[in-house]
Parts: structure tokens; C-alpha cells; sequence
């Protein structure tokens, strides 16, 4: 009697997809502890551009204008004498969660391009972090409106 040798029998099969499936978990864990940091990262970066606008616009308009960071809203905006100007909504947009002690802190940018530290929140430096899940990223705001930790 002739066996046949051709394909694959049932337990070569199961032995190979059971082998797939442990790599494809393992490269998702991977792959969502990246996005992450990731995320963070860009958080970070989307805050920095901001606060570079807010500063471009002092500027440009030559007045003093608000750059505020609220960490119980979880979100940063600019606001001028005509109202606010743009809003970065961390939580709802990025999911990230933003952290600051004190939990508002509002920036005065001058026409010269740094922060005043006689107008708005009073302080040396602050630490400004961006969480998601067990992924954060901090910087510090210096007491002119310079950004450490980039």
C-alpha cells in the first residue's frame, strides 16, 4: 500500500499557524508600546510649535498676548485682545493627557519674544508632561518662556 506524500497533514498546519500567531502578538505589543512614544512625542513637538506661534505672534502684532495651558482640560490655546486664536485640545485630539503644577498656567508673550514674568502665572520653571497610558515626556518652561527638554 502507497501513502501519499503530497500537502500538509492537520497537525503540521496547526503547529504553523500556532507559531504565526505568537510572533503576531509579540509585534503588536511591540508595535503598540512604539505608538506610545510616539505620541507623546508628537504632543510634545505640537506644544512646541504652538508656543513658538504664540511668540511669531507677539511679534508680528507687537502687543502682549496669553498663551494658555490648561492640564485639567488638557489643553493649550493662544489668546489675543480679539478673542482666542487657536486651541490644541490634547485629550480629545492626540489622546494624551496633559500635567502641570499649577493646573492653569497662562504665559504673557511680549513684542520682544519672551514671556513677561511680572504678568500671568508667577513662577521659575515649570514641568509641563505629556501622558498616554504608561508613555510620557516632559519639558520645562523657563521663567522667559524658553523651552527646555526638547
Amino acid at each position: 500500500m502507497h501513502r501519499r506524500t503530497h500537502g500538509f497533514t492537520l497537525i503540521e498546519l496547526v503547529i504553523a499557524l500556532l507559531i504565526g500567531t505568537i510572533l503576531t502578538s509579540v509585534a503588536m505589543g511591540t508595535f503598540k508600546s512604539a505608538q506610545g512614544r510616539l505620541s507623546v512625542r508628537s504632543a510634545k513637538a505640537t506644544y512646541a510649535s504652538l508656543h513658538a506661534r504664540a511668540r511669531a505672534i507677539a511679534i508680528e502684532r507687537g502687543t502682549t498676548i496669553d498663551l494658555v495651558i490648561d492640564s485639567n482640560g488638557d489643553s493649550a490655546y493662544i489668546e489675543t485682545a480679539a478673542g482666542v486664536q487657536e486651541v490644541i485640545r490634547f485629550g480629545q485630539e492626540l489622546n494624551i493627557d496633559l500635567r502641570s503644577s499649577p493646573s492653569t498656567i497662562s504665559l504673557c508673550m511680549t513684542p520682544r519674544g519672551y514671556a513677561d514674568p511680572d504678568c500671568g502665572t508667577p513662577f521659575w520653571a515649570l514641568k509641563l508632561e505629556f501622558w498616554q497610558n504608561s508613555d510620557s515626556t516632559s519639558l520645562t518652561i523657563l521663567r522667559m518662556g524658553q523651552l527646555a527638554g526638547m
